[in-house]
């Protein structure tokens, strides 16, 4: 069977784009009697949060993949520190919280750790988190192959 690349299943279609994508996928695919193709066409409803978060964890997986050098949980670290901190200090909540806590963990690598048990994106909006996306999109996405964010039904 032919590699479907980054395209992963189940996929919501929401668009032209999306569905033009899948049936160029589609239409690549060799079939045979041993190796069928099983496609279930539903109808769905998914909340943006939802597509936003699984789109993240989709970039994650994929920057760990190509590069090797860290796993899809550190790479989530280090993103939730480098754009989601950032973000969510605009919040004063969040940043009050926040002084307090670098000042016992003053080191980058002690943040980067802190971030598999403190909220950040888990905490944002639709917006806040699309713009999080976008700041990663640009600086992953010049070193990394992701997954488009259109065949996920997202606009950044």
């Amino acid at each position: 069977m032919s590699d479907l690349g980054l395209l992963r299943f189940p996929i919501n279609i929401t668009n032209d784009y999306q569905r033009d994508e899948l049936c160029k996928k589609i239409g690549k695919l060799e079939t045979s009697r041993q190796k069928p193709i099983l496609v279930k066409i539903t109808d769905v409803k998914e909340k943006r949060s939802n597509a936003i978060n699984r789109l993240a964890h989709m970039w994650y997986r994929n920057c760990a993949n190509q590069g090797g050098e860290y796993t899809e949980e550190q790479v989530k670290c280090i993103s939730k520190l480098k754009w989601g901190v950032p973000i969510m200090r605009q919040h004063e909540k969040f940043n009050t919280t926040w002084m307090k806590l670098i000042a016992g963990f003053p080191t980058y690598e002690e943040q980067v750790e802190l971030m598999q048990y403190l909220p950040v994106t888990s905490l944002m909006t639709n917006a806040e988190m699309s713009s999080y996306l976008t700041h990663f999109k640009n600086l992953m996405g010049q070193h990394y192959d992701l997954v488009d964010p259109k065949l996920e039904g997202i606009e950044l």
